[in-house]
């Protein structure tokens, strides 16, 4: 493939060639392109010569409607239906300031393409630029009235608007207010609230909620009880990893709901899916979503339900029970870790570590040098002992003697 793109050079290149240039001998507004350790070559990545980015953003460029521009607001090096849309290939893009979607004037393969649907070509032109009826001009006249529009629209909403939930909608040209609660509580809003007109609540809890799930016992395929299937609810469950306004709690229990849903949905995934394509029965379903400083249990319900055959489980039992879990294995892990490294210092000694090495600073730290100094004894003992030991003689050695 990119042999392919190497066939022929851009048209940049192309016209410095038979000006006479060479990839030794160049303009100083044109650069070539290939890595340090390659020898300087035309035949590169880039299709030969690359305009020096300081110089091409300085010069001028005219729209197919007649509108100039500075190199700075367009954009190169994208590749589609075959053409290189770069500066080298005098086929840079920009996006239109008047923000039309369809236009006769520009290239036929950006009129059929909707991602592309608001960009144009634009080609260099050697005529003096003015600002006056520029795209610069045309898109800092257009910053502006978007500007008086956001003032007229919070005016029109009394002052309750937000701006991080603001937009300004380019088909309508108008600002739009689409409220997430949600996205209040992740960005652990705080203080006054210009939605709501007031300061936030300072108290600070979370959106719990109990998720119902039924599932096919597949375990007893094969037993009388094959196809049973048994329901678990899942208790006190955070919308949140960290605690938000109670304000923003309360609205978020109300309007939220369906993300709730969607989360939940995400995390079931391969259980959904196994039950619609395959069959194996499971479903959930939300409930009892409130918005509290702590989670609050109902025991009697726990009971009423544990009677109905259902299996509870409280969220922040599971989490403090693989959090226990993990405490071990880490404990465990560390233990391991530190009789091999005694057993190291046994049979070798402390120096015989290298000074910065991470066994010296695991022995320094976890060891101390006290146990050090123990084992080092240790070890000089059983050296000692070593030595000490009589030495047996075989009968070939008596011979000899």
């Amino acid at each position: 493939m990119r042999e392919k793109e190497h066939e022929e050079y851009n048209a940049l290149t192309k016209r410095l060639l038979e000006e006479g240039y060479t990839v030794d001998n160049h303009p100083d507004y044109v650069r070539v392109d290939v890595p340090m350790w390659q020898e300087k070559t035309l035949d590169n990545y880039d299709g030969g010569f690359t305009y020096e980015r300081w110089w091409i953003f300085e010069q001028t460029f005219r729209t197919p409607c007649g509108l100039q521009c500075k190199g700075l607001q367009c954009h190169s090096n994208m590749s589609y239906m075959g053409i290189e849309w770069t500066f080298e290939n005098d086929m840079a893009t920009i996006r239109c300031p008047y923000e039309k979607k369809e236009c006769k004037l520009k290239h036929e393969y950006l009129q059929e393409n909707k991602v592309l649907r608001y960009e144009c070509e634009v080609h260099m032109t050697k005529d003096e630029y003015c600002y006056e009826g520029s795209v610069e001009h045309i898109l800092k006249l257009h910053d502006d009235e978007i500007r008086r529009q956001e003032v007229s629209f919070r005016l029109q909403k009394n002052g309750r608007v937000c701006r991080e939930h603001m937009r300004f909608n380019r088909d309508t040209l108008e600002w739009e207010m689409n409220y997430d609660p949600y996205y209040c509580g992740s960005s652990r809003c705080a203080g006054m609230c210009p939605v709501l007109g007031h300061e936030l609540d300072k108290k600070k809890g979370n959106v719990f909620y109990d998720v119902k799930i039924s599932y096919l016992r597949n375990d007893l395929n094969g037993t009388l009880f094959e196809g049973q299937v048994d329901t678990r609810i899942i208790k006190g469950k955070k919308l949140f990893d960290h605690p938000v306004s109670m304000d923003i709690g309360k609205i978020c229990a109300r309007l939220c709901q369906d993300r709730i849903r969607e989360k939940v949905r995400r995390h079931y995934f391969t259980q959904l899916f196994f039950s619609e394509y395959h069959g194996r029965h499971f479903s959930f379903e939300i409930q009892n979503v409130r918005a509290e400083r702590r989670e609050s249990r109902d025991l009697m319900q726990d009971l009423e339900d544990i009677r109905n055959g259902i299996q509870i489980v409280h969220a922040s039992d599971m989490e403090k029970r693989d959090s226990e879990n993990k405490r071990e294995r880490r404990r465990q892990a560390r233990e391991s870790a530190v009789r091999r490294l005694e057993k190291k210092l046994l049979e070798n000694g402390y120096e015989s570590l290298e000074k910065f090495s991470v066994d010296r600073r695991h022995a320094d730290k976890w060891l101390g040098e006290e146990r050090i100094a123990e084992l080092e004894q240790m070890r000089l003992e059983k050296e000692k002992e070593r030595r000490e030991q009589p030495v047996q003689l075989s009968l070939f050695d008596m011979e000899v003697l």
